[in-house]
C-alpha cells in the first residue's frame, strides 16, 4: 500500500515580503482603474433619471456607487476575519475549502479566477482606448491598424507579455512597479478633483464649444430629440439597475485575501489593508462621480437633463449624436473640458491622458498576483496539476500558474477589444458571442458567487472550524461573526439579483426565459462549463489519491504550510 502524505512540500515556497503599504495599493490599483473613468457615463446611459427626480440631489449612480460600498464593506469585514485566521496563498479558496468543502472551494475559485483572468486581458484594451478617445486632442492621431479590432488585440498581447514578464519577477518586483504606476495617477488626481470644484458654467461650455465644436446645450437638445425624456425612468429602479456597473468599479477590492501568503505579519496587517482600502475605494467613487455629476449640471440643463447624463444616452441609452462630434463618455475628457475652459488645455490634456492610461494599467499587477496564487493554491492542494504549484526558486513566484493567467487573459483581450467581430476576424455571431460569453459576459456574477461563499464561511466557521477559530487573531465573539458573515451573504445576494433580475443586468434570467437567445445564454453558458471544470478537476484528482497515496481528507482538514 502507498505511504500515505499530505502536503507536497513542507513549504510553499513563496516569501512574505509584501508591507502594509503595497498591500493598500494592491485593492485600491485593482478596483480603481477603468470603472469610475466610464461606469457613471454607462449608468446615466442605461438608466436615465431627470434631476428633479433624484433623491436628495443624488445621481442614482451615485447612490449605487454608496450602496455598493456598503455591502463591499460588510463582506471584505467577513473576508478579513476568514483569511487573518488562515493567512495564506489563495485567500479565500483556502477558507471555503477548509471550511464548506474542498469541491465547493475549487469551483467558487475557478469561477473568479476565470473572471479576474480575462479581466486582465479586458484592462489591456483599456490601456490602448484613451488614445482612441481623446490622444486626439494632442496630435496624437494612432495609425489605422493599431486602432482595428487586429490591431488593439496586437498591442494587448504586447501588454500582457511585458506584465507577466515582471510578475514572474516575483511580488518584490511587482510591488515595486505597481508604486511607480499608482503614485503618478494619484498626484494627477488632484488636478481632476480641483478641475471638478472650479467648473463654472461659462468654462465648461467654452471648453465643450472648443473641443467639440457646439454648446452643451445643443448636446442635451440632440439627446432629448432622440429619446431621452421618453427613456427616462424612475429613481430607485435606476439604483438597483446601476449595481450592474458600480459593483464592477469594485471588482478587485478585497485582492490582498489573495497575497496573504505573502504578506508580513499578515495576520495582523491584512484585516487593516482591506479595510482600509475598500473604505477609501467608496468614499473616492462618491466624491468623484458627485464632482463629475457637478460639472455636467453647472454646463446647462434642459428638461432636467445635463451634458454628462446626455452623453451617457447618446453613448449607451437610445441615442445618437447625430451631425454633432461624439463625445467620449470617459470621465477625464470632463475634466479636460473644464481645463480647455480655463485656458490650460495643454497641461489637463496631456495630465488626464496620462491619468487615464495609467489608472487602467495599475490594474493589471495586483490581477496578475491574484490569479496566480488563486491557482497556485490549488495546485499545492493537489486539485489541479501540481505544475501549476511550482515556484521559481530565485524569484519565488509561481511561474507556471503566471503562464496559465496569461493564457486566458489572451480571451479577454480578443472579446473586449472585438477581434472577432466583422471589423476583426468574423467568424459568425454565434462564435462572437461565445468568446464574449467567457471573455467578458461573466466576470460580475462569477466574482459576486466566489464572495458569496466567502460569506457563507464566514457564517458557519465558528461552528465548523473551532479550532482554528479559537486561534484567530483577528475574531469577535462567535455569534458577532456569524452575524457578520449574515450581512455579508446577504450583500453579495443583493449583487447578484440585480444582475440577474435587472433588463441591464447582463445575466436577465426573464428575459431569456421570454425570449431565448444564444447571446443572453452565453454568460450562463459559460458558467455551467466552468462549473463543469471544476468539478471534473476535483473528482479526477480525489480518483488519484489511491494510486499517489494523497489523503485529501487529511489536507482539507489543514492549512496549507507557509
Amino acid at each position: 500500500m502507498a505511504e500515505r502524505t499530505l502536503f507536497a512540500r513542507k513549504s510553499t515556497g513563496l516569501v512574505r515580503e509584501i508591507g502594509l503599504t503595497v498591500a493598500i495599493i494592491v485593492p485600491l490599483a485593482n478596483a480603481i482603474g477603468v470603472g469610475w473613468q466610464v461606469r457613471v457615463f454607462q449608468g446615466m446611459g442605461y438608466y436615465p433619471v431627470a434631476r428633479t427626480n433624484w433623491f436628495l440631489g443624488i445621481a442614482p449612480v451615485t447612490m449605487a456607487f454608496l450602496i455598493t460600498g456598503i455591502g463591499c464593506l460588510l463582506s471584505v469585514y467577513a473576508f478579513a476575519i476568514l483569511t487573518a485566521a488562515m493567512p495564506r496563498s489563495g485567500g479565500g479558496y483556502v477558507a471555503i475549502s477548509r471550511v464548506l468543502s474542498p469541491l465547493w472551494g475549487v469551483v467558487a475559485t475557478l469561477f473568479q479566477w476565470m473572471g479576474v483572468s480575462t479581466a486582465y486581458g479586458q484592462i489591456t484594451f483599456y490601456c490602448i482606448l484613451p488614445f482612441m478617445l481623446y490622444g486626439g486632442f494632442m496630435g496624437l492621431v494612432l495609425p489605422a491598424f493599431l486602432t482595428s479590432p487586429i490591431g488593439v488585440f496586437v498591442l494587448g498581447l504586447v501588454v500582457i507579455a511585458i506584465f507577466s514578464g515582471i510578475a514572474a519577477l516575483g511580488a518584490r518586483q511587482t510591488g515595486r512597479l505597481l508604486q511607480v504606476i499608482f503614485w503618478i495617477p494619484v498626484a494627477i488626481l488632484i488636478l481632476v478633483l480641483f478641475l471638478f470644484l472650479v467648473a463654472s458654467p461659462s468654462r465648461m461650455a467654452a471648453g465643450t464649444q472648443e473641443l467639440f465644436g457646439a454648446s452643451p446645450t445643443a448636446y442635451i437638445q440632440q439627446a432629448l430629440d432622440t429619446g431621452l425624456a421618453e427613456g427616462a425612468g424612475g429613481y430607485w429602479a435606476a439604483v438597483v439597475g446601476c449595481i450592474i456597473v458600480t459593483y464592477w468599479a469594485f471588482i478587485g477590492y478585497a485582492t490582498t485575501n489573495f497575497i496573504a501568503g505573502e504578506m508580513k505579519e499578515a495576520a495582523r496587517n491584512l484585516p487593516k489593508a482591506m479595510l482600509i482600502a475598500t473604505g477609501a475605494i467608496t468614499v473616492l467613487y462618491f466624491i468623484q462621480s458627485t464632482l463629475l455629476v457637478r460639472a455636467g449640471g453647472i454646463a446647462g440643463v434642459v428638461q432636467g437633463f445635463d451634458l454628462v447624463g446626455s452623453t451617457a444616452w447618446m453613448v449607451f441609452g437610445g441615442g445618437s449624436f447625430g451631425d454633432l462630434a461624439s463625445i467620449g463618455p470617459w470621465m477625464p475628457i470632463f475634466a479636460h473640458i473644464q481645463g480647455v475652459g480655463m485656458g490650460i488645455g495643454t497641461l489637463t490634456g496631456w495630465a488626464t491622458l496620462v491619468f487615464a492610461i495609467l489608472w487602467a494599467a495599475n490594474d493589471i499587477p495586483p490581477f496578475i498576483l491574484a490569479t496566480s496564487r488563486m491557482l497556485f493554491a490549488m495546485a499545492f492542494d493537489r486539485v489541479l496539476p501540481e505544475w501549476l504549484a511550482d515556484v521559481d526558486e530565485r524569484w519565488h513566484s509561481p511561474i507556471n500558474a503566471i503562464i496559465a493567467t496569461s493564457v486566458v487573459a489572451v480571451l479577454g483581450a480578443a472579446a473586449e477589444g472585438g477581434l472577432f467581430s466583422e471589423a476583426g476576424i468574423y467568424l459568425g455571431d454565434t462564435f462572437k458571442v461565445f468568446i464574449e460569453g467567457f471573455g467578458f459576459r461573466g466576470t460580475n456574477l462569477w466574482d459576486a458567487i466566489f464572495y458569496f461563499s466567502f460569506a457563507i464561511a464566514c457564517i458557519v466557521f465558528p461552528l465548523r472550524r473551532p479550532d482554528i477559530f479559537e486561534r484567530a487573531p483577528f475574531r469577535h465573539s462567535k455569534t458577532v461573526v456569524m452575524v457578520i458573515g449574515v450581512l455579508a451573504s446577504l450583500a453579495q445576494l443583493f449583487f447578484i439579483y440585480s444582475f440577474v433580475f435587472t433588463p441591464r443586468g447582463g445575466y436577465y434570467l426573464p428575459g431569456l426565459l421570454r425570449e431565448f437567445t444564444f447571446a443572453g445564454f452565453s454568460p450562463w453558458l459559460a458558467t455551467i462549463v466552468i462549473a463543469g471544470v471544476g468539478i471534473g478537476f476535483y473528482y479526477y484528482y480525489r480518483s488519484q489519491a489511491a494510486v499517489t497515496g494523497v489523503d485529501y481528507t487529511t489536507i482539507f482538514a489543514e492549512i496549507p504550510p507557509e
